[in-house]
């Protein structure tokens, strides 16, 4: 038999080598699993996740449209520039710091600034500011409010005042506003030191756990002291917290490249291009942007473009704009055309590598630039317009002096607006200080001073260097005073304003330049004939039983004797204008006691000022416009109504003034009172103030209609109880007279018979006066216009009564050509003058400058083509001198005289004599009837405007020529 043999073999052991294939295997088999889950059966959804998180569009900016003058000269266009932009991708924003740091160094050796929008700046001393686009406090605080909670600065606040509170009342709303506007500027600057994680500049390992643990317990001043020891500035600072501060705005749109710095050389792009892959996120592209090539040329009318503001953001998103990075017409054509100018953007989605850089262009949207539009700008007319009032101006601060000697240290100011007179079309248009609108084409290229100088401007400073320059007894706080918010304002109009247009939005008295017509009002109305002779006996005091023995009008010239029409107007004899006004006066029924009699005799001379768009009849519905395209202010002349309402107005900051004074005409005195609203008043107080502000304007309204409806007596009796309230319950009054023997009833009586004697006899007597019908005949009084307005007035005569709509802009195009938009001349109203009555104010014109006694007879005397004009010297108040002022200088005219082709309006604030300016009318002339006079060779040969704004324009190449050949000749 067979005997098996016992074993003793073991059990085999399982190697270390099988557990690890078998681990393998699992772990292969899994990542396989993943795979084929991820790219076979959730393809779809992996993919989109791919796409969207390596997917960026670059945004491609469209050409705006261009901006010719009327012989296609381009005004405004777009040069190619380069930009840098920043892609954020995880591999990037790892050495963020190290591209950065890198290529700032790039950009300062080749002289690139970084873009620069970010408010929070640093001065010259290291300290930290706020920087506004405007100096009116309410906006102040709606720019810094929008500011700090788009960085989230509100959101730590409201955790502390707020915790549990979801969402929160307007009351909360406003508290949290409140608390929001105390946040100083240096602990804005540490709160985005801290948020954005700035002290990555100097520490490295900043991301990982351990130092985001330490960091986020730290305050922003400690993290900002941190970065300061190791050598960095604050400016070195802030320029990360530029880039982050783009990048944290623009991650409200999306997956969006930033912009780094725009407009930079060829050369510097090049060197970024070079070092590409050592800048990862850094990517180079061309950009369009705005570009004026003749500077400073018409930017009164061209405008600006820049980016758009924080308080403006809402209103554009809705419209589609992208707030971070699109610019938008500011003022001029560029502002009211918008619309037109702006083209549809481009842009290009495309795939980003790790590093930030494009891998993959998968779609491509070409941009489509904006219409063009075509001005009726003349480009050497406004040359010559520019350029001669600047010089002028120059020159009137360097040796002018008015007629008493006083030099014209303040004629800082002007404007000059030329029309064609039978279409109402703008050949130029001219405001002085101006502007270079390629100054803010690219954010950061302004200078913290030109942006301080035209925005927000400090006043203080201004002022006392405006005191010693001037030689004037007056303080800052007269000239500037503050306003309750501590800000200051220009109470005189003496700061000049570059981004103000004085052109279009300067009311301003015409002076004499009105006196053409009162003298058609005159004719029209039958009041003087053109042969009529008026007796100027040098004092106007002629009618005691309609003005009052004590009416006697100042800055009347030496009696003249008998004086016609032409010399009236050729030497501007105020006599003659102020008997002419009264002679209207009375034909229209003022001597009548019926109040709406005098209202219509009254409006004698507004009813025919007004058809030569010289103000609107305030009882009607007429557009208060001369029709031009661009933002315009529109004038009043003194009429019944206008007065009335303008009086009353004004009545509460008459009485506060003379109460605060402590007399009323130098007759009535007491004790100062304020009636000023203040915030710390008590119910009596304000009841008190509100009483007596009420019943005064209330009175003068009454007295004006019936002289009898509210007594002199019976008001100061009423108003006395009101007054006595005010002193026994005003701490600050009483503080005042604390420690003086002062009786309460003595001084109450006097106040009420000061404000009865304001209330109930002197305005309502002011109202009703014709004396403000003679002010008014003469350019003064309430009469304030545009040099717009008195262009399109001027303009309106010279082509016998058609006022056309003044207008800037011929057509609109579009990139091929086509017209989009064409505007006609187009007729607003059509005045009726006889032309008897055209032929005798014509003739006292052109007397103006043609013959040697007139007043314009210094620049036009003999000049080749017949002209017209009229000088006009308007005060700007009584007392101009003590506050640095002097009349303004202000000048019409056409030409040429016999068949009128072009009207031209000009001021210069502050600049003594109407007859000053009218060289630079001069200017415009040689540049308008060019063709004309460059065969008068004894002109051209001996005209200093011809050789300067004709010959001497630069961009003239025919006038260039012109005056090479002339030279070889010579």
């Amino acid at each position: 038999m067979i005997v098996n043999k016992p074993t003793n073999k073991k059990k085999k052991k399982i190697s270390r080598y099988t557990v690890l294939s078998i681990i393998m295997i699992a772990i292969f088999s899994v990542i396989i699993l993943k795979l084929l889950y991820i790219q076979v059966f959730n393809y779809d959804e992996y993919k989109d996740k791919a796409d969207v998180t390596s997917t960026r569009f670059i945004s491609e900016k469209a050409p705006r449209g261009k901006i010719y003058d009327d012989k296609g000269n381009v005004l405004a266009t777009n040069i190619q520039t380069y930009t840098i932009t920043y892609t954020e991708t995880k591999d990037a924003d790892k050495q963020f710091y190290i591209t950065m740091k890198e290529l700032f160094k790039i950009l300062d050796e080749n002289g690139e600034s970084i873009q620069d929008s970010l408010p929070l700046k640093i001065d010259g001393n290291n300290n930290i500011y706020f920087e506004y686009k405007t100096n009116e406090k309410q906006s102040q605080n709606i720019e810094e409010l929008r500011f700090k909670k788009d960085r989230g600065l509100n959101d730590t606040l409201k955790n502390k005042m707020f915790k549990d509170v979801e969402e929160l009342s307007d009351e909360q709303n406003a508290k949290l506003d409140e608390e929001l506007l105390k946040i100083t500027p240096d602990d804005a600057f540490y709160a985005l030191v801290k948020s954005y994680n700035l002290i990555g500049l100097v520490d490295p390992d900043y991301d990982s756990k351990e130092k985001k643990n330490v960091y986020s317990k730290m305050e922003g001043k400690d993290l900002t002291d941190m970065i300061l020891k190791e050598g960095y500035s604050l400016n070195d600072i802030r320029k990360f917290m530029l880039v982050k501060d783009a990048i944290k705005m623009q991650s409200f749109k999306g997956y969006k490249s930033v912009t780094i710095a725009e407009n930079i050389k060829k050369d510097t792009s090049l060197v970024v291009m070079q070092k590409k892959y050592d800048l990862p996120g850094i990517n180079v592209s061309s950009a369009p942007i705005r570009s004026y090539p003749y500077n400073n040329l018409a930017s009164s009318v061209l405008g600006y473009v820049s980016s758009i503001n924080d308080t403006q953001k809402s209103a554009y998103e809705l419209k589609g704009y992208d707030v971070s990075s699109d610019y938008v017409g500011k003022s001029g054509i560029e502002s009211a055309f918008e619309e037109q100018l702006k083209g549809v953007k481009g842009g290009t989605t495309v795939k980003v590598n790790s590093k930030g850089s494009v891998s993959q262009e998968l779609f491509k949207l070409e941009p489509y630039p904006g219409n063009d539009v075509h001005l009726t700008i003349d480009r050497d007319i406004q040359y010559a317009a520019d350029q001669a009032l600047a010089d002028k101006i120059a020159d009137m601060q360097a040796t002018g002096r008015d007629d008493k000697g006083n030099r014209l240290l303040n004629a800082t100011r002007g404007a000059l607006v030329a029309v064609e007179v039978k279409t109402g079309r703008v050949l130029a248009l001219t405001s002085y200080p101006n502007l270079n609108p390629n100054l803010f084409t690219v954010p950061g290229q302004l200078t913290p001073e030109q942006y301080q100088d035209y925005f927000n401007p400090d006043l203080e400073k201004f002022g006392q260097e405006f005191i010693k320059r001037m030689g004037i007894n007056k303080t800052v706080d007269y000239l500037f005073p503050k306003l309750n918010n501590g800000t200051r304002w220009d109470k005189f109009d003496l700061y000049p304003k570059a981004t103000f247009n004085y052109a279009t939005q300067s009311l301003i008295p015409p002076g004499s330049t009105f006196k053409p017509l009162t003298a058609i009002a005159g004719l029209e109305s039958g009041a003087i004939s053109p042969g009529t002779i008026i007796n100027d006996t040098g004092s106007f005091n002629t009618h005691p039983e309609i003005f009052g023995s004590a009416f006697n009008p100042g800055g009347l010239e030496a009696a003249q004797g008998p004086i016609g029409l032409t010399k009236a107007i050729a030497q501007s004899i105020n006599f003659y204008f102020y008997e002419t006004a009264t002679q209207m006066y009375i034909n229209a029924g003022g001597l009548s006691k019926n109040v709406e009699d005098k209202a219509r005799a009254l409006n004698s001379i507004a009813n025919y000022a007004w058809q030569f768009g010289l103000g609107i009849d305030p009882n009607s519905n007429a557009k208060q416009s001369t029709g031009i395209e661009i933002g315009e202010n529109f004038g009043q002349t003194y009429n019944f109504t206008s007065w009335r309402n303008t009086v009353l107005q004004m009545s509460t900051d008459n009485i506060i003034n003379f109460l605060d004074s402590g007399n009323y005409n130098n007759t009535i005195y007491f004790t100062p009172i304020n009636i000023r609203d203040k915030e710390d008043d008590n119910d009596e107080v304000r009841k008190s103030k509100k009483a007596i502000k009420d019943k005064v304007k209330d009175t003068i309204n009454k007295d004006v209609d019936d002289p009898t409806a509210v007594g002199h007596d019976a008001f100061a009796k009423d108003i006395r109880k009101d007054v006595l309230n005010l002193m026994n319950n005003s701490d600050e009054y009483k503080a005042s007279i604390a420690g003086r023997n002062i009786n309460l009833d003595a001084q109450a009586t006097s106040i009420s018979q000061a404000l009865a004697q304001f209330a109930a006899n002197d305005q309502p007597g002011q109202v009703r006066s014709p004396g403000s019908l003679v002010s008014a005949s003469i350019g003064q009084g309430m009469n304030n216009f545009t040099p717009l307005q008195l262009a399109s007035y001027i303009s309106t005569f010279a082509n016998g009564g058609t006022r056309y709509k003044i207008h800037l802009v011929d057509k609109i195009t579009d990139g091929d050509g086509n017209v989009v938009q064409e505007f006609k001349p187009e007729v607003l109203n059509t005045v009726k003058i006889s032309k008897e009555t055209q032929d005798a104010v014509k003739q006292g014109m052109t007397a103006v400058n043609q013959e040697a006694d007139g007043t314009g007879s210094s620049t036009f005397l003999g000049y080749p083509i017949p002209t017209a004009g009229k000088t006009g010297t308007a005060d700007v108040s009584d007392d101009q001198l003590e506050k640095g002022r002097e009349p303004y200088a202000t000048y019409v005219s056409f030409a040429p005289a016999n068949d009128p082709q072009i009207a031209v309006a000009a001021v210069v604030f502050d600049g003594g004599h109407g007859s000053s300016i009218a060289p630079v009318v001069r200017a415009v002339y040689d540049a308008y009837f060019k063709d004309q006079l460059k065969n008068d060779t004894q002109y051209t040969s001996s005209s200093e405007t011809w050789k300067k704004y004709v010959l001497g324009n630069p961009y003239n190449q025919e006038a260039n020529a012109s005056q090479a050949n002339t030279n070889k000749t010579h």
